[in-house]
């Protein structure tokens, strides 16, 4: 993760962080990562497609039968929008330059995965919600 992809965006009318770690499992469970050949191809095909949506790709890894993926989602995607991009942009990519897998009706399982990565420890937070016991509160 580079410097200035882990600040907190700026846009037009907005500022925020959207980091989430997300699990794509194949259909079936099916070991199609299992080849060198296809986990380079998926690989590169997370990247083509976070490149093409302004999404952040920090970290991915590949496995035989599911990816992981720690990504920053733009604020202009809902979560199910962000799937649709990730698992539709994946699954034309690596059907396109590996054709055999067309004959499979679906690349990804139709459920989902996804924990949202805030930026602050859980002791942090944890701290702050006591400490606010003790703020003086403003009268009505």
């Amino acid at each position: 993760m580079n410097r200035e992809n882990s600040d907190i965006k700026r846009f037009s009318h907005n500022i925020g962080q959207n980091w989430y770690h997300i699990v794509l499992v194949t259909k079936k469970r099916g070991k199609i990562f299992q080849w060198k050949e296809t986990k380079n191809l998926a690989y590169k095909a997370f990247e083509w497609v976070c490149s093409r949506h302004n999404i952040d790709l920090f970290a991915k890894e590949i496995m035989e039968d599911h990816v992981h993926l720690f990504v920053s989602c733009p604020p202009d995607y809902s979560v199910r929008k962000f799937f649709q991009i990730l698992k539709g942009g994946s699954s034309f990519y690596i059907r396109k330059h590996y054709p055999s897998l067309k004959k499979y009706k679906h690349l990804w399982n139709r459920g989902t995965m996804y924990r949202s990565i805030g930026s602050v420890s859980s002791e942090t937070v944890k701290h702050y919600i006591e400490k606010s016991n003790g703020w003086k509160r403003t009268k009505k």
